[in-house]
């Protein structure tokens, strides 16, 4: 069977098509939206972490500037040595006040030393200076009776701590000597607000120090703050839809800064990607709206004038519906197709016997065509034979002659019982016999089934003949076999019969085979196969099938569906 063309419907094409192209913007723009949100919290992480790293750097060179002030007044200054021993009241005095002054200047110089507080006479005497901005008197003597109690229990040497007033953290370093403590304090600067400058969001910003959370305990028991920190060792992120936190140890120290963000949907991306989000969201409506649109106003006027010329088409119906839609085309191409059927209703009568009586001539010239070759083959074989004396030869071939003539005269009919033509075969190979003396065997195999089909007149014939005219076999004494095959098939599109005449000689060349399997109006070659093929085309149409090949000898089969004209 021949291969169909792929067809396809433009109404579903049409929608397919929208669609496709609308789903593949869609795509994109959710892409392009991705990638920038993505970008941006990416930008956003890093700035994140760039403030948190400036500040923690900014923390440690601060300490480790007071750290090293207070050391080299412990181990350096004469006055700090001096106040270890016993002195006068005044020399006493004079002696812490030295002390005080040389860190006052310091005080007033560097802005990494917030204040700073000088214990002696073991312990019970302070002495103490603030920059102006820690300079209230309730933050100074708070912070000054903590320091107090906490050098008071220091061990020798040098410590590291946290006081705490309010909201207010600092970091100091002890250095203790006998009696006498000099302290340096390092107040954090605010870091939320530089966050919120910087970024536009607010975070909450929590010192830990030695699994103490200093500040933020409530948000940091919300996110298991200790437990996290415990499981890293010098840097914190973790990452969820609702927070963010990041956090950076101070190495030479166990204090913890970490940042804690919670995160909302706006603060996900910048006012350009929402607003390009939302255009992703109405996009897809529109396109919902839009399929709907188009179903209705084009997709279902395609179909119901696609049904309409199918029903028309099968010959259900003459008559063209009234087609949906509001576009102006389809109204007008609904009137155009009851036109061109209502014309075409009138030309089909004035043509129909006009076409009918051009097809029966064809016909009649097409057989006349092959007459004169088997009366000229016929009346070879006579005079053949009586030039040999062979008399009971020639009564024996005049009788198969006669009723090969009788076969060959039915002008009229076009089809004939394939049993009818396979009878006719068989007398043929016999005359065939006797003509030539050539050793010609036949085997005749035919479905029940098809017996009784109509077939063209010399269907099978025609191929037979050729066998025994062109076939050769090198050797004269080898025989030359005919196999003839009718079966019966049963397809999706019906009933089939399958025709097969095969032997065993040389084959077709390549010419005859391009020419017969090729169009049968173009034949120069072989006149009677394409008559036969031409005839078919009349009685059958596209529905009969031809198949010309080698395999071992010339194969040919002629494929034809029930319903041929009857005698």
């Amino acid at each position: 069977m021949s291969r169909e063309k792929k067809i396809r419907r433009l109404n579903r094409t049409i929608v397919k098509i929208t669609m496709l192209g609308y789903s593949t913007v869609l795509v994109i723009l959710f892409l392009l939206d991705c990638y920038m949100i993505q970008a941006h919290q990416e930008k956003l992480k890093a700035a994140k972490w760039e403030l948190l790293n400036d500040y923690t750097e900014q923390v440690k060179n601060s300490i480790d500037k007071v750290d090293q002030l207070m050391y080299d007044i412990y181990a350096n200054d004469k006055n700090f040595q001096a106040l270890q021993k016993e002195q006068s009241s005044a020399k006493e005095y004079s002696t812490v006040y030295d002390l005080r002054e040389k860190l006052h200047t310091r005080l007033i110089i560097q802005d990494y030393l917030s204040s700073f507080y000088i214990f002696y006479g073991n312990g019970e005497k302070c002495w103490y200076g603030t920059q102006d901005k820690y300079s209230d008197f309730v933050y100074s003597q708070e912070v000054k009776n903590m320091l107090a109690q906490y050098q008071a229990n220091a061990s020798q040497g040098k410590s590291w701590s946290t006081v705490r007033s309010g909201e207010t953290i600092s970091l100091f370093v002890c250095y203790k000597k006998g009696g006498v403590a000099v302290i340096g304090v390092y107040t954090l600067p605010e870091l939320g607000g530089q966050i919120e400058r910087s970024t536009g969001i607010k975070a909450q910003v929590c010192m830990v120090q030695n699994g103490d959370v200093l500040n933020g305990k409530k948000q940091a028991e919300q996110i298991r703050l200790l437990s996290k920190i415990m499981a890293e060792e010098t840097m914190l992120e973790e990452i969820k839809p609702d927070y963010q936190v990041f956090g950076r140890k101070i190495t030479n120290m166990d204090f913890w800064i970490c940042t804690i963000y919670s995160i909302k949907l706006w603060q996900t991306a910048t006012i350009q990607q929402l607003l390009l989000l939302l255009l992703t969201l109405f996009s897809v409506v529109a396109v919902f709206l839009l399929f709907q649109f188009m179903r209705r106003q084009v997709v279902q006027p395609l179909r119901q004038l696609t049904d309409a010329m199918n029903r028309i088409r099968n010959g259900e119906t003459r008559e063209v519906p009234e087609i949906g839609g509001s576009f102006l085309e389809f109204t007008e191409v609904r009137q155009t197709l009851e036109k061109m059927v209502r014309e075409l209703e009138e030309q089909k009568n004035l043509t129909y016997e006009e076409i009918i009586e051009k097809q029966k001539a064809q016909m009649q010239y097409l057989q006349l065509q092959l007459k004169p070759h088997f009366y000229l083959n016929g009346l070879k074989t006579v005079n053949a034979l009586a030039m040999a004396h062979e008399d009971e030869k020639i009564q024996e071939l005049v009788l198969n002659l006669s009723e090969h003539l009788r076969y060959l005269l039915r002008a009229e009919q076009e089809t004939v019982p394939l049993s009818r033509e396979l009878a006719f075969v068989e007398n043929y190979i016999g005359l065939q016999k006797h003509v030539t003396g050539r050793p010609v065997t036949s085997e005749i195999t035919v479905d029940p089934e098809v017996e009784d089909w109509q077939v063209p007149i010399l269907s099978v014939q025609t191929f037979v003949e050729n066998s025994i005219k062109y076939a050769r076999l090198g050797d004269a004494s080898c025989p030359l076999e005919i196999q003839i095959t009718a079966s019966y098939l049963k397809t999706e599109e019906g009933d089939y019969l399958d025709l097969v005449v095969q032997d065993n000689g040389q084959g077709y060349s390549d010419a005859i085979l391009e020419e017969i399997n090729g169009d049968s109006a173009s034949g120069t070659f072989c006149v009677g196969i394409n008559n036969i093929k031409r005839r078919c085309g009349f009685l059958y149409g596209d529905k009969a099938e031809y198949l010309f090949e080698n395999n071992e000898g010339a194969v040919s089969e002629l494929i034809l569906p029930r319903g041929g004209k009857t005698t």
